[in-house]
């Protein structure tokens, strides 16, 4: 066979070679991919802006003309619910078209529809053509940009018994908070109470402007009075705050209590306070008491004065250090609380400070004004020896 080809010469393949399309044709973006661009019909142009403000028409998508031309127009007037059933009627099983249809009527079916809003009306049925189907919903871009002036609400739907009014009103109403929450994942869920209560917390606690190291707060006698018995030792001040918004600090005295597990049972269960107390092996301590119990709103507002109770109890019981702790539960009342603190700013004290200044890596070079180089470094001329 293959001699045969040969004997017969070559025009016996020339049927067998494939045409090739134009290089336009080749390259050539197709309609609809992003927008589609296409020509908008002056019939459907002028039921959208004239005067005459039908009740609505159909657009169907004519993609070898590249355009959008009117599949029919419904007069005005009648009430919005029989538009639906008129449209429902117009729309073909297998062929997507869009319908814009005005929502004004005088029922006041739509509540503040005005005759500049309509909705957008998506007919994609099932089995239709997927060029088409992209066509249309592409056009819906170029018809909004058209008609800037009117208001388009979009209601997809690829089944004629869905277009209906109030179809139409179930499916663009604003979901309520039961119903939009019953739609989120178990993580949006979480998440949105997450950002929920940050939020609260951060509109509850006090304002603070910038550059201030602390809130100012507004220490009370009775704080006072109870602060000096307990620099005695043998007593405990506790300082609560008082108001919503300010720092105003009362003191109450506790009796008998010379060390942090004096305090269990004599903490409130749902009121966070600053707790005060004379520690023999520690000194001065303060505990900031903050139960499972306490409102975050509380528990903000604690954490917000803390900078400022401690530099008042500093002033007030004249030391230079005042170690801190924060206790959510009693069990973490030990008489250990706040020990190793004080002793590891003393062994830290101790320790002679880090040489300052730039120091390379082992092997490397400083150059001029960096330092003495380290062990198998070298210095240039005029720098450290």
């Amino acid at each position: 066979r293959f001699g045969h080809f040969i004997h017969q010469g070559r025009p016996q393949f020339e049927g067998l070679r494939p045409s090739l399309p134009p290089a336009a044709a080749m390259f050539r973006v197709p309609i609809g991919a992003t927008d589609a661009g296409l020509a908008i019909d002056d019939v459907v142009r002028a039921a959208v802006e004239g005067e005459a403000k039908p009740r609505a028409v159909k657009i169907g998508v004519d993609s070898k003309g590249e355009r959008l031309n009117s599949g029919g127009v419904l007069p005005g007037g009648g009430s919005l619910e029989e538009a639906f059933k008129a449209v429902a009627a117009l729309l073909e099983d297998a062929v997507p078209c869009l319908v814009l249809i005005r929502l004004q009527d005088d029922a006041g079916s739509i509540p503040g529809a005005g005759v500049n809003d309509m909705a957008m009306l998506g007919w994609t049925p099932n089995g239709s053509p997927p060029k088409l189907r992209m066509l249309c919903a592409t056009s819906r871009k170029t018809l909004r940009e058209t008609f800037p002036s009117v208001s388009f609400k979009e209601f997809n739907t690829c089944d004629r018994s869905d277009v209906t009014l109030q179809s139409y009103i179930d499916a663009t109403r604003d979901m309520t908070d039961a119903e939009r929450r019953a739609a989120m994942t178990r993580e949006e869920l979480d998440l949105e109470d997450v950002k929920k209560q940050f939020s609260m917390e951060q509109s509850a606690a006090p304002k603070r402007m910038a550059g201030m190291a602390a809130l100012a707060i507004d220490s009370q006698a009775s704080f006072e009075e109870a602060m000096a018995a307990a620099l005695g030792g043998g007593n405990a001040c506790v300082g609560r705050l008082a108001g919503d918004k300010t720092g105003v600090l009362h003191g109450e005295l506790l009796d008998g209590i010379s060390a942090p597990s004096d305090l269990k049972g004599k903490l409130p269960s749902d009121v966070p306070c600053y707790v005060i107390l004379k520690s023999p092996e520690a000194g001065l301590i303060l505990i900031s008491w903050l139960p499972d119990g306490v409102k975050a709103k509380d528990r903000m507002k604690c954490s917000s004065f803390k900078a400022s109770v401690v530099q008042l109890v500093k002033q007030l019981g004249k030391v230079e250090k005042l170690p801190t702790t924060e206790v959510t539960d009693e069990d973490d009342l030990t008489d250990d609380l706040c020990v190793a603190r004080p002793q590891e700013e003393e062994k830290a004290a101790e320790q002679p400070p880090a040489p300052g200044g730039f120091r390379p890596p082992v092997g490397g070079m400083a150059l001029p004004g960096m330092g003495k180089p380290p062990p198998g470094g070298f210095a240039l001329p005029g720098m450290g020896k």
